[in-house]
Protein backbone atom coordinates (compact mmCIF):
# COMPACT_ATOMS: atom_id res chain seq x y z
CA UNK A 1 0.00 0.00 0.00
CA UNK A 2 2.84 2.42 0.84
CA UNK A 3 4.46 1.62 -2.52
CA UNK A 4 1.21 2.46 -4.29
CA UNK A 5 0.87 5.76 -2.42
CA UNK A 6 4.54 6.65 -3.13
CA UNK A 7 4.06 5.97 -6.85
CA UNK A 8 0.89 8.05 -6.87
CA UNK A 9 2.62 10.97 -5.14
CA UNK A 10 5.48 10.86 -7.68
CA UNK A 11 3.10 10.66 -10.64
CA UNK A 12 1.03 13.48 -9.12
CA UNK A 13 4.07 15.75 -8.98
CA UNK A 14 4.89 15.03 -12.63
CA UNK A 15 1.30 15.60 -13.72
CA UNK A 16 1.07 18.85 -11.75
CA UNK A 17 4.33 20.17 -13.22
CA UNK A 18 3.31 19.21 -16.77
CA UNK A 19 -0.23 20.58 -16.52
CA UNK A 20 0.72 23.88 -14.89
CA UNK A 21 3.65 24.53 -17.23
CA UNK A 22 1.56 23.77 -20.35
CA UNK A 23 -1.21 26.04 -19.06
CA UNK A 24 1.25 28.84 -18.31
CA UNK A 25 2.80 28.56 -21.78
CA UNK A 26 -0.52 28.46 -23.63
CA UNK A 27 -1.84 31.47 -21.72
CA UNK A 28 1.12 33.58 -22.78
CA UNK A 29 0.69 32.61 -26.43
CA UNK A 30 -2.90 33.94 -26.41
CA UNK A 31 -3.37 37.16 -28.44
CA UNK A 32 -3.72 40.53 -26.70
CA UNK A 33 -1.88 42.44 -24.00
CA UNK A 34 -2.47 40.79 -20.60
CA UNK A 35 -1.49 43.96 -18.69
CA UNK A 36 -4.11 45.98 -20.62
CA UNK A 37 -6.83 43.39 -20.05
CA UNK A 38 -6.04 43.19 -16.34
CA UNK A 39 -6.11 47.00 -16.09
CA UNK A 40 -9.48 47.16 -17.88
CA UNK A 41 -10.95 44.43 -15.64
CA UNK A 42 -9.56 45.99 -12.48
CA UNK A 43 -10.25 49.68 -13.03
CA UNK A 44 -13.24 49.81 -15.39
CA UNK A 45 -13.89 50.68 -19.06
CA UNK A 46 -11.14 50.59 -21.66
CA UNK A 47 -11.17 54.35 -22.19
CA UNK A 48 -10.55 55.03 -18.49
CA UNK A 49 -7.21 53.18 -18.46
CA UNK A 50 -4.13 55.10 -19.59
CA UNK A 51 -0.83 53.66 -20.79
CA UNK A 52 0.98 54.56 -17.55
CA UNK A 53 -1.43 52.36 -15.58
CA UNK A 54 -0.91 49.49 -18.01
CA UNK A 55 2.88 49.74 -17.72
CA UNK A 56 2.65 49.98 -13.93
CA UNK A 57 0.61 46.73 -13.81
CA UNK A 58 3.04 45.05 -16.23
CA UNK A 59 6.01 45.90 -14.02
CA UNK A 60 4.43 45.44 -10.57
CA UNK A 61 2.91 42.04 -11.42
CA UNK A 62 6.10 40.77 -13.08
CA UNK A 63 4.51 40.43 -16.54
CA UNK A 64 7.59 42.00 -18.14
CA UNK A 65 9.77 39.10 -16.97
CA UNK A 66 10.63 36.13 -19.25
CA UNK A 67 8.08 33.31 -19.24
CA UNK A 68 10.25 30.72 -17.47
CA UNK A 69 11.10 33.19 -14.68
CA UNK A 70 7.41 33.95 -14.13
CA UNK A 71 6.65 30.23 -13.92
CA UNK A 72 9.52 29.54 -11.50
CA UNK A 73 8.42 32.50 -9.37
CA UNK A 74 4.88 31.05 -9.20
CA UNK A 75 6.25 27.55 -8.46
CA UNK A 76 8.36 28.88 -5.61
CA UNK A 77 5.27 30.40 -4.00
CA UNK A 78 3.34 27.14 -4.44
CA UNK A 79 6.06 25.22 -2.59
CA UNK A 80 5.45 27.65 0.27
CA UNK A 81 1.71 26.76 0.09
CA UNK A 82 0.91 30.17 -1.36
CA UNK A 83 -1.18 30.21 -4.58
CA UNK A 84 -0.71 33.94 -4.94
CA UNK A 85 -3.22 36.74 -5.38
CA UNK A 86 -5.80 37.33 -8.10
CA UNK A 87 -4.63 40.12 -10.41
CA UNK A 88 -8.20 41.35 -10.99
CA UNK A 89 -10.08 40.75 -7.75
CA UNK A 90 -6.92 41.35 -5.68
CA UNK A 91 -7.85 38.57 -3.24
CA UNK A 92 -5.91 35.41 -2.34
CA UNK A 93 -6.41 32.66 -4.93
CA UNK A 94 -6.86 30.01 -2.23
CA UNK A 95 -9.66 32.06 -0.68
CA UNK A 96 -11.48 32.45 -4.01
CA UNK A 97 -11.21 28.70 -4.69
CA UNK A 98 -12.40 27.78 -1.18
CA UNK A 99 -15.44 30.05 -1.64
CA UNK A 100 -16.44 28.53 -4.99
CA UNK A 101 -15.49 24.85 -4.56
CA UNK A 102 -18.45 23.91 -2.28
CA UNK A 103 -20.86 25.09 -4.99
CA UNK A 104 -19.17 22.93 -7.63
CA UNK A 105 -19.00 19.99 -5.23
CA UNK A 106 -22.73 20.23 -4.51
CA UNK A 107 -23.50 20.37 -8.22
CA UNK A 108 -21.19 17.42 -8.99
CA UNK A 109 -22.67 15.35 -6.14
CA UNK A 110 -26.21 16.06 -7.37
CA UNK A 111 -25.21 15.05 -10.91
CA UNK A 112 -23.66 11.80 -9.61
CA UNK A 113 -26.79 11.03 -7.53
CA UNK A 114 -29.02 11.48 -10.59
CA UNK A 115 -26.69 9.31 -12.68
CA UNK A 116 -26.54 6.48 -10.12
CA UNK A 117 -30.28 6.54 -9.35
CA UNK A 118 -31.04 6.03 -13.05
CA UNK A 119 -28.11 3.96 -14.30
CA UNK A 120 -27.96 1.36 -11.48
CA UNK A 121 -31.47 -0.09 -11.92
CA UNK A 122 -31.51 0.48 -15.69
CA UNK A 123 -28.06 -1.00 -16.32
CA UNK A 124 -28.68 -4.03 -14.08
CA UNK A 125 -32.09 -4.77 -15.61
CA UNK A 126 -30.72 -4.32 -19.13
CA UNK A 127 -27.86 -6.73 -18.38
CA UNK A 128 -30.10 -9.34 -16.75
CA UNK A 129 -32.73 -9.11 -19.52
CA UNK A 130 -30.52 -8.81 -22.58
CA UNK A 131 -32.54 -8.35 -25.77
CA UNK A 132 -35.71 -7.18 -23.98
CA UNK A 133 -37.41 -3.77 -24.32
CA UNK A 134 -35.58 -2.62 -21.18
CA UNK A 135 -32.27 -3.46 -22.86
CA UNK A 136 -33.29 -1.59 -26.03
CA UNK A 137 -34.40 1.40 -23.95
CA UNK A 138 -31.09 1.51 -22.05
CA UNK A 139 -29.06 1.38 -25.28
CA UNK A 140 -31.16 4.15 -26.87
CA UNK A 141 -30.90 6.38 -23.80
CA UNK A 142 -27.13 5.77 -23.59
CA UNK A 143 -26.59 6.81 -27.20
CA UNK A 144 -28.79 9.88 -26.78
CA UNK A 145 -27.10 10.85 -23.50
CA UNK A 146 -23.55 10.86 -24.84
CA UNK A 147 -24.64 12.60 -28.07
CA UNK A 148 -26.01 15.75 -26.42
CA UNK A 149 -23.41 18.42 -25.55
CA UNK A 150 -23.89 20.15 -22.20
CA UNK A 151 -24.39 23.65 -23.59
CA UNK A 152 -27.14 22.46 -25.98
CA UNK A 153 -28.94 20.33 -23.38
CA UNK A 154 -28.75 23.16 -20.83
CA UNK A 155 -30.32 25.66 -23.21
CA UNK A 156 -33.07 23.19 -24.17
CA UNK A 157 -33.92 22.55 -20.49
CA UNK A 158 -34.01 26.30 -19.78
CA UNK A 159 -36.28 26.91 -22.76
CA UNK A 160 -38.67 24.09 -21.77
CA UNK A 161 -38.83 24.18 -17.96
CA UNK A 162 -38.00 27.83 -17.21
CA UNK A 163 -39.24 29.86 -20.19
CA UNK A 164 -42.26 27.82 -21.39
CA UNK A 165 -43.51 25.97 -18.30
CA UNK A 166 -42.19 28.31 -15.57
CA UNK A 167 -41.57 25.29 -13.31
CA UNK A 168 -37.92 25.88 -12.43
CA UNK A 169 -35.53 28.86 -12.28
CA UNK A 170 -33.17 29.24 -15.21
CA UNK A 171 -30.09 30.51 -13.38
CA UNK A 172 -28.57 31.43 -10.01
CA UNK A 173 -28.69 29.77 -6.57
CA UNK A 174 -30.69 30.10 -3.37
CA UNK A 175 -33.27 27.29 -3.35
CA UNK A 176 -33.20 23.56 -4.06
CA UNK A 177 -35.01 24.17 -7.36
CA UNK A 178 -31.99 26.05 -8.70
CA UNK A 179 -29.83 22.90 -8.77
CA UNK A 180 -32.23 20.64 -10.70
CA UNK A 181 -31.59 21.82 -14.26
CA UNK A 182 -27.78 22.17 -13.99
CA UNK A 183 -27.54 18.77 -12.23
CA UNK A 184 -29.58 17.08 -14.98
CA UNK A 185 -27.43 18.77 -17.62
CA UNK A 186 -24.20 17.68 -15.95
CA UNK A 187 -25.39 14.19 -15.04
CA UNK A 188 -26.88 13.13 -18.38
CA UNK A 189 -23.61 12.04 -19.99
CA UNK A 190 -22.52 10.26 -16.79
CA UNK A 191 -25.86 8.42 -16.69
CA UNK A 192 -25.36 7.24 -20.25
CA UNK A 193 -21.79 6.03 -19.63
CA UNK A 194 -22.52 4.22 -16.37
CA UNK A 195 -25.65 2.54 -17.76
CA UNK A 196 -23.72 1.21 -20.74
CA UNK A 197 -20.74 0.06 -18.65
CA UNK A 198 -22.92 -1.59 -16.01
CA UNK A 199 -25.00 -3.40 -18.64
CA UNK A 200 -21.86 -4.75 -20.34
CA UNK A 201 -20.33 -5.76 -16.99
CA UNK A 202 -23.48 -7.64 -15.93
CA UNK A 203 -23.65 -9.50 -19.28
CA UNK A 204 -19.93 -10.38 -19.14
CA UNK A 205 -20.10 -11.53 -15.53
CA UNK A 206 -23.18 -13.68 -16.16
CA UNK A 207 -21.21 -15.56 -18.82
CA UNK A 208 -18.22 -16.13 -16.51
CA UNK A 209 -17.39 -19.75 -15.71
CA UNK A 210 -17.72 -19.45 -11.94
CA UNK A 211 -21.22 -17.90 -12.24
CA UNK A 212 -22.27 -20.67 -14.65
CA UNK A 213 -20.86 -23.27 -12.24
CA UNK A 214 -22.77 -21.76 -9.30
CA UNK A 215 -26.00 -21.85 -11.29
CA UNK A 216 -25.34 -25.45 -12.37
CA UNK A 217 -24.86 -26.45 -8.72
CA UNK A 218 -28.25 -24.99 -7.90
CA UNK A 219 -27.01 -22.14 -5.72
CA UNK A 220 -29.78 -19.72 -4.80
CA UNK A 221 -30.21 -17.15 -7.61
CA UNK A 222 -30.49 -14.23 -5.19
CA UNK A 223 -27.20 -15.24 -3.55
CA UNK A 224 -25.50 -15.47 -6.96
CA UNK A 225 -26.77 -12.03 -7.87
CA UNK A 226 -25.91 -10.19 -4.66
CA UNK A 227 -22.67 -11.91 -3.64
CA UNK A 228 -20.99 -12.67 -6.95
CA UNK A 229 -22.62 -10.98 -9.92
CA UNK A 230 -23.12 -7.44 -8.60
CA UNK A 231 -19.80 -7.38 -6.76
CA UNK A 232 -17.82 -8.25 -9.89
CA UNK A 233 -19.86 -5.85 -11.99
CA UNK A 234 -19.12 -2.99 -9.58
CA UNK A 235 -15.37 -2.96 -10.45
CA UNK A 236 -15.72 -1.42 -13.95
CA UNK A 237 -18.48 0.86 -12.62
CA UNK A 238 -16.11 2.28 -9.97
CA UNK A 239 -13.53 2.88 -12.72
CA UNK A 240 -16.00 4.79 -14.84
CA UNK A 241 -17.28 6.91 -11.96
CA UNK A 242 -13.71 7.79 -10.93
CA UNK A 243 -12.75 8.84 -14.45
CA UNK A 244 -16.06 10.54 -15.16
CA UNK A 245 -15.82 12.67 -12.03
CA UNK A 246 -12.90 14.43 -13.71
CA UNK A 247 -15.09 14.93 -16.76
CA UNK A 248 -17.79 16.35 -14.50
CA UNK A 249 -15.35 19.02 -13.32
CA UNK A 250 -14.53 19.73 -16.96
CA UNK A 251 -18.21 19.82 -17.92
CA UNK A 252 -18.94 22.11 -14.97
CA UNK A 253 -17.12 24.92 -16.79
CA UNK A 254 -19.82 24.96 -19.49
CA UNK A 255 -22.78 24.04 -17.29
CA UNK A 256 -22.00 26.65 -14.62
CA UNK A 257 -21.62 29.32 -17.30
CA UNK A 258 -24.97 28.44 -18.92
CA UNK A 259 -26.83 28.46 -15.57
CA UNK A 260 -24.77 31.25 -13.91
CA UNK A 261 -23.90 28.78 -11.15
CA UNK A 262 -21.19 30.42 -8.97
CA UNK A 263 -18.74 27.52 -8.85
CA UNK A 264 -15.20 26.82 -10.04
CA UNK A 265 -16.28 26.57 -13.68
CA UNK A 266 -17.66 30.09 -13.76
CA UNK A 267 -14.58 31.32 -11.88
CA UNK A 268 -12.33 29.65 -14.50
CA UNK A 269 -14.18 31.31 -17.39
CA UNK A 270 -13.88 34.69 -15.68
CA UNK A 271 -10.16 34.16 -14.97
CA UNK A 272 -9.41 33.18 -18.58
CA UNK A 273 -11.37 36.15 -19.94
CA UNK A 274 -9.45 38.55 -17.69
CA UNK A 275 -6.04 36.87 -18.24
CA UNK A 276 -5.79 36.44 -14.48
CA UNK A 277 -2.71 34.17 -14.54
CA UNK A 278 -2.36 33.32 -10.82
CA UNK A 279 -6.05 32.45 -10.57
CA UNK A 280 -5.92 30.24 -13.69
CA UNK A 281 -2.81 28.47 -12.41
CA UNK A 282 -4.35 27.98 -8.98
CA UNK A 283 -7.53 26.50 -10.47
CA UNK A 284 -5.58 24.16 -12.77
CA UNK A 285 -3.43 22.99 -9.85
CA UNK A 286 -6.48 22.44 -7.65
CA UNK A 287 -8.38 20.49 -10.34
CA UNK A 288 -5.34 18.29 -11.06
CA UNK A 289 -4.94 17.47 -7.37
CA UNK A 290 -8.66 16.65 -7.05
CA UNK A 291 -8.55 14.45 -10.15
CA UNK A 292 -5.45 12.54 -9.00
CA UNK A 293 -6.90 12.11 -5.50
CA UNK A 294 -10.07 10.60 -6.95
CA UNK A 295 -8.00 8.21 -9.06
CA UNK A 296 -6.09 7.12 -5.96
CA UNK A 297 -9.37 6.59 -4.10
CA UNK A 298 -10.64 4.56 -7.07
CA UNK A 299 -7.54 2.34 -7.00
CA UNK A 300 -7.94 1.73 -3.28
CA UNK A 301 -11.61 0.86 -3.79
CA UNK A 302 -10.51 -1.88 -6.22
CA UNK A 303 -8.69 -3.56 -3.37
CA UNK A 304 -11.80 -3.51 -1.22
CA UNK A 305 -13.98 -4.98 -3.97
CA UNK A 306 -11.46 -7.62 -5.04
CA UNK A 307 -8.28 -8.15 -2.94
CA UNK A 308 -6.80 -10.30 -5.74
CA UNK A 309 -6.29 -7.19 -7.92
CA UNK A 310 -2.68 -5.97 -7.96
CA UNK A 311 -2.18 -2.23 -8.47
Amino acid sequence: MMTLISKKILSTLLVVLGATFCTYTLMHFAPGDPALEIAVSRYGGQYEVDQATVEWIRESEGLDKPLHLQYLYWLRHVLRLDLGRSLVEEAPVAELISQRFPKTLILAAAACCIALCISLPLGILAGLKQGSWVDSLSVSLSVAGVSMPNYWLGLVLILLFAVRLHWLPSFGTGTWQHIILPAITLGTALTAYTTRILRSAIIETMQAEHIMALKARGVNSRLVLTKHLFRNAMIPLVTVIGIEFGMILEGAVITETVFAWPGLGELMVSAVSNRDYPLIQGLVLFCVLVFVSINLLTDLTYRLLDPRIRL
